[in-house]
């Protein structure tokens, strides 16, 4: 919404490979499903799940604003001995009766309190037992209070009086009798409205807007009864009913090979130029639909319908399942008809568990509005300007997080018309946006995926997100979600996500197309509730001469320890310095000019820094500071360069745990019976120098592995280890292990051209 405010082994000689089957996951194997039946703040229905909805609305906007209905609910307990069930409704709203297997209960089996009715079935039900019953209700519904809009009757100039919902967050109950939880999403319905028709003449009377699929319409007399079919799951605050003097246009885009309907409801009594502007504008996002389903996968809604409806009040637009309903002085507004578009996925197919995580449906729908503008260059929308926008806009926005505590989500003003009603958009904006520049493309758009396939029709917390994110980095970033966004599901306090930093990386060019990074020190907006923030960093590298040109991502885990980002995250290196091997000399460095994340910072140079650099200007110790640079001997998981002064190459005297390893031609590593742990890419043409006592462990792909070929002991290993998921290539060469080949899970090695024995 918009407010307005196990191992195989191959023994192969020639471009063949080793592999162990399946794939390497950060969390274990289990299929995410709803997070749990609660209330979700709504006070009801928690011994039982609802399955099915048939309602019958009859309503007429020349009338006053006055609704008569009836509600059949199907369920299925999920507590044993239930003798009660509850809905939401407003206690203006007059209870007529209640049906229970075909009889109507007495007076007394219904009780009032606050907004919740209480329904005695006289009868006690076992667990998971399908039962159903039906409200017949009617009543005026309140006047809008605030941010609490409800169901409405207006005016329109051309269109005459109109009826228009929109119940986010806490209005659904304001109309019809409901189980207002996200949590339990309704499983199917169907929807009837019966409205006036044909006076005075058949093209001056009122059509509905509902969600679903319109599949029959009966006139009878005076009046015409719609039908609108829902069989996708949907959360009770999404759904709407319009009825106005409507034009209706059809379009159809194909999804996924479906063909699906689009509509336009649109208020009559409007100039022709007005129509054909809004229908331009409607149509421009058609072709962005298509882009979202290749990024999201297909449409969720393929098989029902897409379109926008006019009318809306409250909001510039609703993202009522299926049918978003706009505002009309906001019809021709292309960002606000895609910021509803992208809710299809993020909001509406997978919705938040509880009113908390509410940034995870407005958060992608504000970043779409950036989006687009890449996916399809045609619209004319600048990405970098609407990030830069809502980049702009959170740093302002410092003194509250994109998730919400518990005390503002219990009603709609305290959700929308205090700052949350805006970090929900802004701060959940640019974590998407680190979130995707962390990633990078392919990961990020397979998470998302993955996230809208597994969770379709069902609800989510940022702990959900959080998951699929780690599945496919195949890293936990819970620390990232932590401090940016403060919290998953219902909670008091928020944990982190106010304020944001303010870095200072350093840089250095010490040879030849080398960048060497630091992150120097962070400060913290005033008031910020985290201690150190931990996530991207996004730096723009030019050279002296035109294209000469890159962007770099880097994850601070804090402490010293970063990792190559932007394309999955590296193992953390430590030792605070990251080396980049670029096509041109670095002459400028500039801390994300491009709006993607959300902290500022400098980059001042810092003369000397340099990666760990081997010169064994004493002997071969390892452990001699004085055979490195200045930076001394590395810590596990530095990045270390092996660039040999004379003789002396390195013997390990104790196990080691490599960073990104560059062994220049030439130069070696001696073993010397100790266990070297690879934790990133081995570059350069240099040599390992085994022994049948030496281990090696692969911890992350590593490239390209070349062992001295001087004589037998040099060119063997004991144990060989690749960890799940990681690959490595065998140089030139002969390879001798006496120990084990221990390929785990998802792992694969490549032999090309070398005989491989396993003694």
């Amino acid at each position: 919404m918009i407010r307005q405010t196990a191992v195989f082994l191959f023994l192969l000689l020639m471009q063949n490979g080793l592999m162990a089957q399946n794939t390497a996951s950060w969390a274990p194997d289990e299929t995410e499903g709803p997070i749990a039946q609660s209330t979700g703040f709504s006070g009801t229905g928690s011994n039982i799940d609802v399955q099915y909805h048939r309602i019958y609305w009859r309503i007429n906007p020349d009338s006053t604003k006055y609704i008569k209905g009836s509600v059949f609910t199907k369920f299925k307990t999920i507590q044993a001995n239930v003798s009660t069930v509850s809905f939401d409704l407003r206690s203006v709203l007059v209870v007529d009766s209640v049906v229970f297997r075909g009889a109507v209960l007495a007076p007394g089996n219904i009780t009032r309190s606050g907004n919740v009715m209480t329904i005695a079935l006289g009868t006690t039900l076992a667990n998971e037992f399908t039962d159903s019953l039906t409200v017949y209700y009617r009543g005026v519904p309140p006047a809008a209070s605030g941010a609490a809009q409800g169901y409405q009757k207006s005016s329109n100039a051309g269109a005459g009086n109109f009826i228009t919902t929109l119940s986010e967050s806490y209005e659904d109950r304001d109309w019809w009798p409901c189980k207002a939880d996200m949590i339990d999403k309704i499983d199917s319905m169907d929807i009837f409205v019966n409205v006036p028709w044909g006076a005075p003449t058949a093209a001056d009377t009122f059509w509905v807007a509902a969600n679903g699929k319109l599949v029959d319409s009966t006139i009878s007399g005076t009046n015409r009864t719609f039908r609108f079919s829902n069989r996708y799951p949907i959360a009770s605050y999404l759904v709407c009913v319009s009825v106005a003097k409507y034009n209706r246009y059809y379009r159809t885009v194909n999804v996924g090979g479906t063909d699906m309907q689009v509509v336009y409801n649109l208020f009559r009594g409007k100039s022709a130029p007005t129509y054909t502007s809004i229908l331009t504008a409607m149509d421009r996002v058609t072709p962005v639909l298509s882009a979202f389903s290749t990024k999201f996968g297909d449409y969720p809604f393929k098989n029902e319908k897409h379109g926008f409806y006019d009318g809306l009040l409250g909001a510039s637009g609703m993202e009522h399942q299926t049918f978003s309903g706009i505002a009309t002085g906001a019809l021709q507004s292309v960002s606000t008809l895609i910021h509803e578009l992208m809710h299809q996925w993020f909001g509406d197919n997978v919705t938040f568990g509880t009113w908390n995580d509410l940034w995870l449906a407005e958060g992608f729908a504000r970043y779409s509005e950036a989006l687009c503008g890449e996916l399809v260059p045609s619209l004319g929308i600048n990405p970098y300007s609407v990030r830069n926008s809502f980049k702009g806009s959170s740093l302002s926005l410092s003194t509250a997080s994109a998730w919400i505590p518990d005390g503002n989500i219990t009603n709609s003003d305290l959700i929308w018309n205090t700052s949350y009603g805006s970090t929900v958009y802004e701060r959940g904006a640019i974590i998407v946006s680190m979130l995707r520049t962390l990633c990078g493309d392919a990961k990020f758009f397979q998470a998302m995926t993955n996230y809208q396939t597994q969770l379709a029709g069902k609800s989510a917390s940022a702990d959900s997100l959080r998951n699929h994110i780690n599945r496919v980095l195949g890293r936990d970033i819970a620390v990232f979600f932590n401090d940016y966004v403060g919290g998953s599901g219902n909670s008091p306090v928020a944990v982190g996500g106010i304020g944001n930093p303010i870095n200072t990386v350093s840089w250095n060019n010490p040879s030849a197309n080398k960048l060497v990074v630091q992150m120097t020190s962070q400060s913290k907006s005033a008031g910020s509730n985290v201690s150190y923030f931990r996530g991207p960093v996004v730096l723009h590298v030019r050279g002296s001469l035109a294209g000469q040109d890159t962007t770099l991502c880097l994850f601070d885990w804090g402490s010293g320890n970063l990792s190559y980002a932007g394309n999955g995250v590296s193992i953390p290196v430590t030792g605070n310095r990251l080396s980049y091997n670029l096509s041109f000399n670095p002459v400028t460095v500039v801390y994300d000019d491009s709006a993607r994340i959300l902290s500022t910072g400098s980059t001042p140079v810092l003369p000397g820094l340099d990666s760990y650099i081997w010169y064994g200007t004493v002997d071969n110790d390892w452990t001699n500071a004085a055979n490195w640079s200045s930076a001394g001997v590395p810590p596990d998981g530095a990045d270390i360069t092996i660039a040999t002064v004379g003789s002396n190459q390195p013997v390990m005297q104790k196990d080691v745990i490599a960073g990104p390893l560059n062994i220049l031609a030439g130069n070696t590593i001696i073993l010397n019976d100790q266990t070297l742990t690879l934790n990133h890419q081995v570059r350069g043409s240099g040599t390992l120098t085994g022994s049948p006592l030496s281990n090696l462990v692969v911890a992350d792909s590593c490239g390209v592995l070349n062992f001295s070929q001087t004589n037998a002991a040099s060119r063997s290993l004991n144990n060989f280890v690749l960890n799940p998921g990681t690959k490595a290539t065998v140089g030139i060469g002969l390879l001798e292990l006496f120990g084990v080949l221990d390929l785990q899970k998802g792992a694969r090695l490549d032999v090309n051209s070398v005989n491989l024995i396993v003694h």
